[in-house]
């Protein structure tokens, strides 16, 4: 799986280009938000809660491996 493959996921699954832990949640099948945050930590937030999807993606790929 490639990271613009993720990307393109994320976004089609939440149509927006930020996204919140929740919405990640969500789209990973996980019930509680607070289990994505080892996927985010680290990351730069927009107003607190928004993580770029492309950001995330990256992240994800990199804990992939």
């Amino acid at each position: 799986m490639l990271k613009s493959e993720v990307e393109k996921k994320i976004q089609q699954e939440t149509g927006q280009v930020f996204i919140t832990k929740t919405q990640l949640a969500k789209c990973m099948g996980i019930k509680r938000a607070e289990y994505v945050d080892r996927y985010l930590d680290g990351l730069d937030r927009i107003d607190g809660k928004y993580y770029f999807v492309p950001d995330v993606a990256k992240r994800l790929m990199e804990r992939m491996t």
